[in-house]
């Protein structure tokens, strides 16, 4: 008899829009006191990427190993070194998002150009490196990078070639490879760091490679002017 009754309050609320016996339904009110739950709730739902499974080439040139995957990825193997090709990455202007946080603080975040480059970089290794069964590095390395520009139609000098700052490229580029289950496992492995410019090609790429270095003990390592200097390598 109680749900009929409150099934007529209903209909009567609907038809006439005056009986205060029907139930009404107070929107304002929060269902839960954990923050968490309802922050998860108010959220858009995140979708988790799958990866396909990689086909592999892989082809031996003198004593090193090169794999190349059907999802772009293209690493080569050597004694002492890892490289891999990346895609040519953003300017530096565009990496960072700042926001202002409930405080009024500033808070800087990756951009969504950032994330979609890192997601990029995953998709393209992630399959390569399950595919070989590939353990993270994580003994000391120094980083090298070669950068060659997306080429242009319009004829430049070196000095006028339009490319990002020097500086601009190793943060991101460095990110996008690291993790456990990536190429390595952090980037405070690296103890030292080398970038050079190369010729242009269409799209552009920026190659990285690791190359394995021994652990030094930098903190007792005395100013090298020599190397400062340039008079040695």
């Amino acid at each position: 008899m109680k749900n009929n009754r409150a099934r007529r309050d209903w209909t009567n609320f609907f038809n006439t829009g005056k009986n205060s016996k029907a139930p009404m339904v107070d929107w304002d009110t929060k269902k839960t006191q954990r923050p968490a739950r309802e922050k998860r709730a108010l959220e858009p739902r995140k979708t988790i990427p799958t990866f396909r499974r990689a086909t592999l080439l892989t082809e031996k040139q003198g004593d090193d190993i090169v794999h190349k995957a059907n999802t772009g990825a293209q690493m080569i193997i050597g004694d002492g070194f890892v490289t891999v090709k990346l895609p040519y990455g953003i300017s530096a202007n565009d990496i960072w998002r700042a926001t202002l946080t409930e405080e009024g603080k500033q808070r800087n975040s990756l951009s969504l150009g950032a994330k979609h480059y890192k997601q990029d970089v995953n998709s393209m290794y992630a399959p390569l490196l399950r595919a070989l069964d590939w353990k993270a590095i994580s003994r000391p390395c120094e980083i090298r990078l070669i950068v060659q520009p997306p080429a242009k139609t319009r004829n430049y000098s070196a000095a006028s070639y339009p490319r990002f700052d020097i500086d601009n490229y190793p943060k991101l580029l460095i990110d996008a490879l690291k993790g456990i289950d990536l190429l390595y496992k952090d980037d405070n492995l690296f103890v030292s760091e080398k970038i050079e410019l190369a010729e242009p090609i269409e799209g552009g790429c920026v190659w990285l490679s690791c190359v394995f270095i021994e652990q030094t003990n930098w903190l007792k390592k005395p100013v090298d002017f020599e190397w400062l200097a340039g008079r040695v390598a």
